[in-house]
């Protein structure tokens, strides 16, 4: 396969089917779909498999997180279930261009790419959207400056990303245990990491915003998990040797993704 897409699915049972028609309308061939089953307490993994039924000519792979761990954890093991060389992330609730796959693909291997990413629209129910953009940075090598550019400019926009899987076995990433944030360790981890990247300056990847979803309803240990997510990128970045040369990009996130978001989240309590 080249791309296995990775969505845990948890009560979107209003939105699995979108995302799922907008992953059969993907233009490349050679696609694999891992569903995690993270035990939410609707219909979509019902739907879910209702779909894969009607669909049977696409590569749609189930598995079971045994009880409802939280969409990091799913992730994880839609990693090890995957097949793909590299992997995408779609929540189940968001939906992609046809060409998402095929450009960041094409990108990644023009590229000899661990990365690729596009940007972000942020779609609302009155069908406005604001569409949000990645730092730029040259396609190809990713040099320590680069890197550190990059870093200072962060954006949490991790599902905008494909990522080789090789790259991600290899060098140890996995999102960390955490109910916050853990999309940011992951892939601040794997810019860290990185060598080579490739952009597709396309706008691929819709976040509808919804009333209420999991990111943003209130929960009084969020900004304990944020912080304990921010601390495991500090703790990776130790452990590769990697903090002595990024040691300001690593503690200026730990502050605005960390200790700023962490006050807001105690704030809104």
């Amino acid at each position: 396969m080249k791309v296995s897409v990775i969505i845990p699915v948890y009560n979107a049972e209003d939105y699995i089917i979108p995302c799922l028609e907008s992953l059969h309308k993907q233009t490349i061939d050679q696609l694999e779909i891992v569903l995690v089953d993270d035990h939410g307490n609707d219909d979509s993994i019902s739907k879910a498999h209702a779909f894969a039924q009607e669909h049977q000519q696409m590569s749609i792979v189930f598995a079971d997180n045994g009880s409802n761990k939280g969409p990091g954890q799913a992730r994880n093991l839609g990693i090890q279930k995957s097949s793909g060389e590299y992997i995408a992330f779609v929540d189940s609730d968001d939906h992609i261009d046809p060409d998402f796959c095929k450009k960041l693909y094409d990108a990644a291997k023009q590229n000899d790419a661990d990365l690729a990413y596009c940007n972000i629209s942020f779609d609302y129910p009155d069908n406005s959207s604001i569409i949000r953009y990645n730092p730029s940075t040259r396609s190809g090598e990713f040099n320590p400056g680069e890197k550190k550019r990059f870093l200072r400019h962060y954006k949490s926009y991790f599902t905008t990303f494909i990522y080789k899987k090789d790259f991600l076995v290899n060098n140890g990433i996995r999102f960390p245990n955490t109910h916050s944030a853990e999309d940011t360790c992951f892939l601040a981890c794997s810019l860290i990491s990185a060598l080579r990247i490739a952009s597709d300056n396309s706008t691929l990847y819709h976040y509808n915003i919804l009333p209420v979803t999991v990111s943003r309803k209130k929960d009084r240990s969020r900004y304990k998990n944020r912080i304990q997510s921010l601390r495991s990128f500090k703790k990776y970045c130790k452990e590769k040797g990697l903090y002595c040369s990024f040691w300001f990009e690593i503690n200026l996130m730990m502050l605005k993704k960390g200790w700023i978001m962490a006050l807001k989240d105690i704030l809104s309590i």
